[in-house]
């Protein structure tokens, strides 16, 4: 059973003046997602097997083929037209895996022939990306095409050799990230082609913030994030610190904190301890900010994702030589206090829960 029947049974439920009880309801929605999300990787990895050695053993009988990039080009829209068509069909877990796979293949090919042919790489990326996103309606495959955009936006950073708008475009998604979490609701009743690609752009925008994040935190790739204007780091920082401090005014209010002294105390360790690690390790400062919102939206696994780069943060600024000793450890007492703080704002607030 996919998730649309098993919408569709509960809906003509309650149609029927059956009561239906909330709680389990989400229970069970989320273990059908989970089991369908498990099966649908599943299918695609042996889908994209199955395929790849299908294609290696085309190219080993005909290799000339394979160099052509109009060949390629060809293929590559035969293998999108094809996965557009088998989306199109009954919605099932083998379907959806052969589409995703052929997606993926056809994808690759037409961007490698093109790009090839006209050495404009990151532009097809894009044009290609936004007309899957807005063609396909499938999850994974929306969630390719949204994350392809965003790459490919960098993609052509790159090759226009403007380095120093990268932490400039990190800025820009993670508050497009943020906007996506601060206005969920609203954006899923706007209509039907942005609700239902919601959630893979949502998806796709956070794993890139994060990513990209750690990427410009780490010293074999960070220095593509270098800039001899020191501006646009501040920009990216000043971004971080901006929406750090908007987020956890909203916690704040949604845990009902009204001492002053609490919330005084609240901002100041939360820019303090940003300012310290955050300046030299953006991923910090990201990671945080969604922890907040996955915290804020109970977004579980955005939660476990941004705790693990957060860890990877600390540790890395810990073993930094760079900074001295001092800094370090009153940054980790800080970072301590401060969770310290969270954990007394969560008892806090499901001691209110439960008097209520």
């Amino acid at each position: 059973m996919n998730s649309n029947q098993f919408k569709d049974i509960v809906t003509s439920l309650i149609q029927k003046g059956v009561e239906v009880e909330q709680d389990a309801l989400q229970v069970a929605q989320s273990k059908l997602a989970l089991k369908s999300i498990i099966i649908r990787v599943i299918s695609v990895i042996g889908s994209l097997i199955g395929l790849g050695l299908f294609m290696g053993f085309i190219a080993l009988i005909s290799s000339d083929l394979f160099s052509n990039n109009t060949f390629l080009s060809i293929m590559g829209l035969l293998f999108l037209v094809g996965s557009f068509a088998l989306n199109k069909s009954k919605d099932s877990a083998v379907t959806d895996s052969i589409a995703v796979s052929l997606f993926i293949i056809g994808y690759a090919f037409l961007v490698f022939g093109l790009a090839e042919a006209t050495d404009l790489a990151g532009l097809i990326m894009l044009i290609t990306g936004g007309i899957t996103l807005l063609l396909y309606n499938n999850q994974i495959i929306a969630f390719l095409s949204s994350l392809c955009v965003l790459v490919s936006i960098h993609v052509i950073l790159f090759q226009l050799e403007i380095e120093t708008f990268y932490h400039i475009y990190l800025a820009i998604v993670l508050l497009f990230t943020v906007y996506l979490f601060w206005q969920e609701q609203g954006l899923r009743t706007i209509n039907k082609l942005i609700r239902d690609r919601y959630l893979a752009v949502f998806t796709a925008s956070f794993c890139y913030t994060l990513v990209m994040g750690i990427i410009a935190s780490t010293m074999k790739y960070g220095y593509y994030y270098f800039s001899e204007y020191r501006g646009v780091h501040l920009f990216l920082v000043i971004t971080i610190l901006a929406l750090v401090v908007a987020t956890v005014y909203l916690v704040l209010n949604k845990m009902k904190v009204t001492q002053v002294s609490i919330k005084v105390m609240a901002y100041g360790l939360v820019l303090i301890f940003n300012v310290l690690i955050a300046f030299n390790y953006p991923a910090f400062g990201i990671a945080f900010l969604l922890m907040l919102w996955s915290f804020k939206r109970q977004y579980k696994v955005g939660f476990a994702l941004s705790i693990a780069t957060l860890i990877w943060a600390m540790g890395m600024f810990y073993y930094d030589l760079g900074i001295s000793l001092l800094e370090k450890s009153l940054s980790m007492m800080g970072i301590g206090v401060l969770f310290l703080g969270i954990y007394y704002l969560i008892q806090k607030g499901e001691g209110q829960t439960n008097e209520k």
